[in-house]
């Protein structure tokens, strides 16, 4: 359903959306783990993916996959035969926030009554230096009003594969976010990131609180519905 709302805000703002078959997996998780071998192997077929496929962007959803596939020319700086390439399609990889916003996006009419907060996934805020995106848009979006946390860019505990690997030091980092989180009384959690996602709609449950994690891209999907 999210894959479907992006969709649909980039068919809202003139964009063809192709979704490549011959895709896999960006390789971020190797990578996170030390297995660079297979995240050279996915790099190379994602490069050969998207660049027969012949777009002008590739607009990723997921932060943490983004930065990936932004670094694929560094990754295969020595493989002669990707090496150009990977920079090639490197340069065209677009957060989808960052995206939105260079195109520029159209304002949605659709009223939407939310009290918002931002979790700044560390993939794109530390990682993307993309901050202000984000909050453009729901800025965009009558009827949110948006309440920052505090420290809304320290990491939330999920750090790719924290959560299996340190999963002590994952739960306090979410226990810190939630207080956080609290404090702001927002009615919904916004995030960038499909691992931020998963952590915090635990922590939220964990927590006893009423809010609602969602992605930045599903309430301007919604807005856009509401009009």
């Amino acid at each position: 359903p999210e894959m479907d709302a992006m969709t649909r805000v980039l068919a809202r703002n003139g964009c063809e959306v192709v979704v490549p078959r011959a895709q896999v997996c960006c390789g971020a998780l190797n990578s996170h783990v030390g297995d660079l071998d297979t995240a050279r192997d996915l790099a190379r077929r994602n490069v050969d993916a998207f660049q027969d496929a012949g777009v002008d962007a590739v607009v990723v959803a997921s932060a943490g996959c983004g930065i990936r596939m932004k670094e694929y020319g560094y990754l295969l700086r020595d493989d002669a035969g990707y090496a150009e390439r990977a920079e090639e399609l490197s340069a065209i990889v677009k957060d989808v926030h960052e995206f939105l916003v260079e195109l520029p996006f159209v304002p949605p009419n659709g009223r939407v009554e939310y009290r918002v907060t931002l979790q700044d996934s560390c993939h794109l805020s530390h990682a993307q230096r993309i901050t202000e995106a984000p909050r453009a848009i729901l800025r965009s979006i009558p009827g949110v009003e948006i309440a920052e946390m505090a420290d809304s860019s320290r990491c939330c505990g999920a750090g790719g594969t924290y959560t299996i690997t340190q999963r002590e030091f994952s739960i306090r980092l979410l226990d810190n976010k939630m207080s956080a989180v609290e404090g702001t009384q927002a009615d919904v959690l916004a995030t960038a990131n499909p691992g931020c996602y998963l952590q915090l709609q635990y922590g939220v449950e964990r927590a006893g609180l009423d809010t609602r994690v969602r992605y930045i891209t599903d309430l301007l999907d919604e807005a856009y519905a509401a009009e």
